[in-house]
C-alpha cells in the first residue's frame, strides 16, 4: 500500500476585533446537552428494588415472622464478630466508596454533546447537527469528488479526518480535491467552533 503523507488545512483564522464605537454582536447560543436518562432510569429501578425489599422485610419482621430468605440472628451474630479490619468489610466499603464517586460523577459532570453548534445569519439563533450526521455530510461531499470510491469521516473535537480509496494508478490530485470539498461542506454548515480539515489516501485497492 502506498499511502502519501495526510493532507492538512488549519481552522478558519478567527474573526477580527470589532472597531470601536460599534456594538459587539451577540455571542450565539448554546444548545442543551443530552440527558442522563439510562443512568438515571437505572439508578432509580435499583433504589425502588431496595427500597420495597427492605420495607418487605420490615414489616415481616414487625408481623412477628422470619424475614424471608435472611436469618437475621445469624447475620447480627456475624456482624458482632467481624472487626472493621476484616478484609470483606475493606473490599465492601472499597466497593461502595467507588459506586458513589462514580454516581456523584454522573449526577454532577455534564453529560456528552449531542449536537456540534452551527451559525445562522440572525446571531441570537443557533442551529445543531449531529456528529453522525456531520460525518455522513463530510464524507458525501468528498465520495462526490471523481476518482474517490468511498470516504469516511472521523471527527473529534477540533479536527475532521477523512479517509479517502480509490483505485486510480495517479492519485495527486485526490488528497486536494477533497479537501477542498469538505471545507466547501463545512463553509457551507459553518460550525461555531471550527473544524480542521485532515484527508488520507488510502489506496490499497488501485490499479
Amino acid at each position: 500500500m502506498n499511502t502519501p503523507a495526510p493532507s492538512v488545512r488549519s481552522p478558519a483564522a478567527p474573526s477580527p476585533a470589532v472597531p470601536a464605537g460599534q456594538a459587539a454582536p451577540f455571542p450565539p447560543p448554546r444548545l442543551p446537552r443530552g440527558r442522563r436518562t439510562v443512568s438515571a432510569v437505572i439508578v432509580a429501578i435499583l433504589l425502588l428494588v431496595l427500597g420495597a425489599l427492605v420495607a418487605w422485610q420490615a414489616i415481616l419482621v414487625q408481623t412477628g415472622r422470619e424475614p424471608y430468605g435472611v436469618n437475621a440472628s445469624a447475620i447480627a451474630a456475624r456482624l458482632r464478630q467481624t472487626p472493621w479490619t476484616d478484609t470483606g468489610v475493606m473490599a465492601a466499603a472499597a466497593v461502595g466508596i467507588a459506586l458513589g464517586l462514580v454516581l456523584l460523577g454522573l449526577a454532577v459532570l455534564p453529560s456528552r454533546r449531542r449536537y456540534l453548534r452551527l451559525r445562522e445569519t440572525d446571531p441570537v439563533l443557533v442551529t445543531g447537527i449531529t456528529p453522525a450526521n456531520l460525518r455522513r455530510a463530510l464524507s458525501g461531499a468528498a465520495q462526490r469528488v471523481n476518482g474517490i470510491n468511498s470516504a469516511e469521516t472521523q471527527l473529534t473535537r477540533t479536527t475532521a479526518t477523512t479517509v479517502i480509496t480509490t483505485s486510480l494508478s495517479m492519485t495527486e490530485r485526490l488528497p486536494g480535491a477533497a479537501q477542498d470539498a469538505i471545507t466547501v461542506r463545512l463553509e457551507q454548515l459553518d460550525p461555531v467552533e471550527p473544524i480542521a480539515v485532515r484527508v488520507r489516501l488510502n489506496s490499497g485497492g488501485r490499479r
